[in-house]
């Protein structure tokens, strides 16, 4: 991307907004890899700088705390280790597991599972998603593609949660849920949906690859409405490939809060 100290920088070099920060694992991490804040760290009623200084691999829990994305490679090391990142508005690497074309798409971090941080699937926009910024095949073996890291509210991620027969599983509360599909022969797979933690915050399922047969994917939404704006929204049933349903989390003090459907397709949804 050019070097700040060459002649040519100003032209040749990426914007980027850099960032030092502790990554508290001890795993290696790649360029363009995705590390989300330690938003939790400490004492939860002590003041404590640290949970904007300190990162981890993205899962379940920190997904809503987009941090940024490595800078360079970086050997594993036990303890933790400093590392750079760029973060929100930056133009860098991201780790891609997508074919993606110059502006064409979003692409969003991938949360727990073995490809932690690489960018594969659409998410919601904002921190933690990006625009290409190269035509370039990574699908098959995953690699770094150049791209502009959004900027503006958490995205929360994206997560691939596989149905299983006749039990639960637990998916983010935020954030993109792709569902791949499975034959459920003896009984649905099931979530229940708890409310949101901040008003805005947004919610998806869609089922991808392969459809759920013979049962359903089913979840259970503990406070919801459905768009009409006046029917309950107490669950929603997916099981064809390519159904999905978007919601959006709405905190108001007299009404508590409650999360409210966007949109959907094929979705089959239940007041009761």
């Amino acid at each position: 991307m050019g070097s700040p100290q060459s002649v040519n920088a100003h032209i040749a070099k990426a914007e980027a907004n850099p960032l030092w920060v502790w990554f508290t694992g001890s795993t290696a991490l790649l360029e363009g890899q995705a590390v989300c804040y330690d938003y939790d760290y400490g004492t939860a009623d002590a003041y404590d700088g640290k949970r904007t200084n300190r990162v981890e691999l993205p899962s379940q829990s920190n997904a809503r705390w987009f941090a940024g994305v490595a800078a360079r490679n970086y050997a594993a090391s036990s303890g933790g280790q400093f590392v750079e990142i760029n973060a929100p508005g930056s133009t860098c690497n991201v780790m891609s597991q997508a074919s993606t074309t110059i502006g064409v798409g979003r692409l969003t971090f991938t949360v727990g599972g073995t490809y932690a941080g690489y960018f594969k699937r659409q998410g919601f926009e904002g921190a933690g998603s990006c625009v290409p910024l190269q035509t370039i095949d990574r699908s098959e073996i995953a690699g770094k593609c150049l791209a502009r890291l959004e900027v503006g509210p958490q995205s929360g991620g994206v997560e691939e949660v596989t149905a299983v027969d006749d039990d639960a599983v637990v998916c983010m509360v935020g954030g993109v849920t792709y569902i791949i599909g499975a034959a459920l022969g003896t009984g649905n797979c099931t979530f229940t949906l708890a409310d949101g933690t901040l008003s805005g915050q947004r919610k998806a399922f869609s089922v991808v690859e392969t459809a759920v047969t013979s049962n359903a994917f089913v979840v259970t939404v503990a406070s919801g409405i459905q768009a009409d704006g006046s029917t309950a929204l107490a669950s929603v049933t997916l099981d064809a490939l390519a159904e999905e349903i978007v919601l959006t989390w709405y905190a108001v003090a007299a009404a508590g809060g409650v999360w409210v459907e966007n949109y959907s397709v094929g979705a089959t949804k239940a007041s009761s």
